[in-house]
């Protein structure tokens, strides 16, 4: 199961606490009515609870500082024009 940030995708791993490594889960099983059973709930809320805390990247509106100059940009439109005008690819997201 993967988890979509706007940005890059996170594998969602289940793993049992004090159980062997062996238990632990990356993959799980369709069922017939395409869920993936409880655990699909589970997932859901982490979802849920990453949206809430606003941890994920919102393209259009993240705002970006460039290391070299120091100009802050916001959205992908104004970081790609910046970095092809200016050839910076140093920066560092913040908020």
């Amino acid at each position: 199961m993967l988890m979509y940030d706007g940005l890059h995708y996170d594998a969602l791993m289940m793993f049992f606490e004090g159980a062997p490594e062996e238990f632990d889960r990356m993959t799980f099983s369709v069922r017939k009515h395409r869920t993936v059973g409880p655990v699909e709930a589970l997932a859901l809320n982490l979802v849920k609870d990453q949206q809430r805390k606003r941890s994920y990247t919102d393209l259009s509106n993240y705002t970006l500082r460039y290391g070299v100059c120091q100009i802050g940009v916001k959205g992908q439109k104004e970081v790609v024009e910046h970095a092809e005008t200016t050839g910076h690819v140093n920066f560092q997201e913040y908020r």
